[in-house]
């Protein structure tokens, strides 16, 4: 799939046009040539069921080990938050005293040793690591070339190359968690903290070919600090999802992206953090992983060697079983000391576990809700002007939004947060138009309020009832429904003569959207 930006589509207006003349009835409804249609649907069909491959055998592997070290493991905060994730512009974008502030020497584990690490994880029947490369101040744990914050103006040891052997060694996977944020390079989704450019997404681009080309095979990476809503945090529009996959599938294709997000328009599998108190969807069977700690935080402290640890039960009791059985990875973060090793507590703890845990058996079949995972190369958008830029937009009674503009104003970074149950947004295009499609989107993929379940209306004159029940009753009423969250953006098919588009939630809950495009077919 070609770059998306936010005023471009994958194909011109000259080209749909072109492409209708020569293909006339045989076309798609985008326009393109059956034959060339037909051949990126087989494209996307064998890409899809590879990566259904993929995520069967990491659901597989049931239990791994997440690993935070960095700078932080060498700061002692009296609460909860680590340094680099509380408050805003903090360290080199203005603050003093953080992680990011510090000398790249205070990394100094003297006593590093990543093979007890993975003697640990094998203990309690973990089946991969997950070790912290780069973390929110921008630390690289490796001697990247593209930085001058690494271990090798420090330790002078490659942290992550010693990782990864161990682990392999051992036949334990090798997977990555990286920080699209970054405090020392200034990547942010906030202008006043350094913002987002083309040369800022080449860095990051440099740095996952350094991680993916000099340790092996790599069985995923999971990205934070990219389209959340904490750590200022760059958007999928700023750095455009599709971009880096196809960066990375370039040089691993079986190298699974993971997200800290519920939308699977921006994760091969969804990687959910559940000390954050992000929640898993409701009845989701999908493929996923979900992040939690042995300790109060990710990382390590002075008092951790000696504090309470999660209990057995806990562990694989209340969460490792249950997870299992909704094909839920469990990565659970053991955070290794300032010397580099795991403290007593934890290693026995994790021989506990793998003493008291029995592996269920593997999925064999690959779920039917799995088959429609939208890879980006599936993805068709729609092209041409956008006609809901700058119309006006009607709101569901008893909102407190000062203006829903930004629901319009052909900028997904900004949005409108709305309030209460089945609320809804409704576009008038000043005219009815022959539509061909929506894209919706979405305000945040970790926030949990976001449009999971709902609809889109499509009529010729004014909608007179708020609910979406009586709505999908009125045969004048087009009604397309909405199943699961919106991405960056997502398309929908339209195929309806309107004036009136309404986007309705029907969660129950407040939901954001960023921004709804709408596009009328090629004659108009």
């Amino acid at each position: 799939m070609k770059k998306l930006t936010r005023r471009s589509a994958l194909v011109s207006i000259a080209a749909f046009t072109q492409a209708w003349r020569i293909a006339g009835a045989e076309s798609n409804f985008l326009g393109e040539p059956l034959a060339a249609w037909k051949s990126s649907r087989d494209q996307a069909s064998e890409s899809l069921r590879r990566l259904n491959e993929l995520q069967l055998a990491v659901v597989n592997l049931r239990f791994g080990m997440f690993i935070h070290f960095s700078p932080t493991t060498y700061l002692d905060l009296p609460d909860q938050l680590m340094p680099d994730h509380a408050p805003p512009r903090q360290g080199k974008d203005g603050i003093s005293g953080t992680a990011d502030d510090l000398s790249p020497a205070l990394v100094n584990p003297k006593k590093l040793d990543c093979g007890q690490w993975a003697d640990v994880a094998k203990s309690a029947q973990m089946q991969f690591g997950v070790l912290t490369t780069k973390h929110h101040d921008g630390f690289c744990m490796w001697p990247s070339k593209h930085s001058s914050y690494t271990v090798a103006q420090g330790c002078k040891r490659d942290i992550v190359g010693e990782y990864a052997s161990a682990f392999r060694k051992r036949g334990l996977k090798v997977g990555f968690y990286y920080s699209i944020r970054d405090r020392t390079e200034r990547i942010s989704g906030d202008v006043q903290s350094g913002g987002v450019s083309p040369e800022k997404i080449q860095l990051i681009k440099n740095q996952l070919t350094e991680l993916l080309s000099n340790y092996g095979e790599i069985l995923y990476i999971v990205f934070d600090g990219w389209g959340n809503v904490w750590h200022e945090s760059p958007t999928y529009s700023q750095i455009p999802y599709a971009e880096i996959h196809d960066h990375i599938k370039s040089i691993q294709p079986n190298c699974l992206i993971l997200n800290h997000s519920r939308i699977r328009f921006v994760s091969d599998v969804p990687q959910l953090e559940l000390r954050a108190g992000m929640e898993f969807p409701t009845g989701s069977d999908w493929p996923t992983v979900g992040g939690d700690t042995m300790q109060p935080t990710w990382f390590w402290r002075t008092s951790y060697p000696s504090d309470p640890l999660r209990s057995v039960d806990w562990i694989v009791n209340q969460n490792l079983m249950p997870d299992n059985k909704r094909n839920v990875v469990f990565q659970l973060n053991c955070a290794p000391n300032r010397d580099g090793l795991m403290d007593d507590n934890i290693v026995a703890r994790m021989a506990e576990v793998g003493k008291a845990w029995v592996r269920p058996a593997p999925l064999e079949k690959v779920p039917d809700s799995w088959k429609s995972w939208p890879v980006p190369s599936s993805l068709h958008y729609f092209s041409g002007k956008n006609i809901a830029q700058g119309k006006p937009v009607r709101l569901s009674p008893n909102q407190k939004v000062i203006s829903a503009a930004p629901l319009v104003d052909g900028n997904p970074d900004t949005s409108v947060d709305l309030d209460g149950a089945d609320a809804w947004v409704e576009i008038d295009l000043g005219k009815s138009y022959p539509l061909a499609g929506v894209h919706i989107w979405n305000r945040s993929p970790a926030h949990n309020v976001i449009l999971e379940r709902g609809f889109i209306f499509v009529s010729d004159m004014p909608m007179t009832s708020d609910d979406p029940v009586i709505l999908q009753k009125q045969p004048d009423i087009k009604s397309i429904s909405i199943s699961e969250p919106p991405g960056y953006p997502t398309p929908y098919a339209i195929g309806a003569t309107g004036r009136y588009l309404r986007i309705a939630s029907t969660t129950g809950r407040p939901v954001g959207i960023g921004e709804i495009e709408v596009f009328a077919n090629a004659a108009e």
